[in-house]
This record gives structure tokens, sequence and C-alpha cells, in this order.
């Protein structure tokens, strides 16, 4: 199911009413699981690369507010995307999305799959976060995301918990491995790698 379009969700189940009507075999059965198969290929080809911070040249100030607010893409954080900004080597630099300083193990995780691996006293650090993750943040620390910025889900989150968020580093969960100790203060949007 996941792998289907909305459009073709629908079909799928026209396709089995009006089979079923008309007393005739479903097509969906030859079809939909070859092609579901080779789109499982393709999420599972993508998965294993991270994709580049920009396409092309980034603009030089950024001003669109959702950029700013939501994906915490600002002029500072395309310099550090592109290795031109001034954080000091075992830092990365984000959005300061929740306030407060946690120190722990990091829990490196990619998709929902994973949840099951954090465990308590852990900071997550994700690409980004999603509604269904919801659980897990009551056994964490703090949370680190690639994107994301003052009004992403991971920062909404962390400030009703109350506990510190870093959003929008770009490259966290690339260069963050689990188990390394991190320092993640939401006050001035820096991850600490101590390890």
């Amino acid at each position: 199911m996941f792998y289907l379009r909305r459009d073709e969700v629908r079909e799928a189940l026209f396709d089995y009413v009006n089979a079923w009507m008309v007393g005739a075999p479903a097509i969906g059965p030859d079809y939909w699981p070859a092609e579901v198969e080779r789109r499982r290929g393709i999420v599972d080809a993508l998965s294993t690369a991270r994709p580049q911070p920009a396409l092309n040249t980034p603009p030089e100030v950024i001003t669109e507010p959702f950029t700013l607010m939501l994906w915490g893409i600002t002029d500072d954080q395309i310099q550090n995307w592109l290795g031109t900004g001034d954080v000091p080597d075992g830092t990365l630099k984000g959005m300061p999305a929740s306030p407060g300083t946690a120190e722990g193990p990091a829990r490196v995780i990619s998709s929902a799959d994973q949840l099951s691996e954090v465990q308590e006293g852990e900071i997550l650090v994700a690409p980004v976060t999603a509604p269904s993750w919801g659980p897990i943040f009551g056994k964490i620390r703090a949370t680190v995301t690639d994107i994301g910025g003052m009004m992403s889900h991971a920062a909404i989150v962390c400030r009703e918990y109350g506990m510190p968020a870093v959003t929008g580093t770009g490259t966290a969960s690339s260069e963050i491995r689990t188990g390394q100790r991190l320092r993640v203060d939401g006050n001035s949007g820096t991850v600490t790698i101590l390890d």
C-alpha cells in the first residue's frame, strides 16, 4: 500500500470491486506485486546515499519565511553545509530549535523502521522526524536533525517535552555515529561530538 500513489490506490480498489461485481478475475494480483517490488528496490537504492545539500548554486541571501522557519535553511547554514563556515572541528551548527543542554550517547536512525532501536537516555539523530515518531520522545534526552527549523516537527515536540533540539544541521545523521557521546546545546544551536 505504501508504494502506491493516491490515484493508484483508488484504481486498485476499483479493480477488485469491479472484478467482484462482474465475477471476473481482478487484474491487480498479476500487476501490483511486481510493480511494488520494483518500487521497493528504488526506495532501497535511494536510501543508501545522502542527497546533496543543494542543487546548483544556492542563493546568497535567504529571505523566504517558510524556508527559514520550517526548514531551518539560513545564509549561515548554507555556508556551513558547503564547508565555508567558521564551525570548529567536532562541532555541528544548526538552528537552536528548543532551549537547554543535554549530553548522552547518539542514536542515529533514518527511518521509522529503526525506532525500536532507540534506548532510554539517548540523543536522537535523524535526517528528519515525523508525527509517527512521537512515542520515542519520552525516552530521549535531545534531538538533532539534518533538516528543519523552529516550526519543524522535532522542534515543536522537543519544546513540548522540555528537551533541547538542534535542527537543520545539514549533515548530523551522516557525520555522527551511533554510540558517540554528544553535547546538544539548544540555546546556541551547536552539537559537539565529545568522543
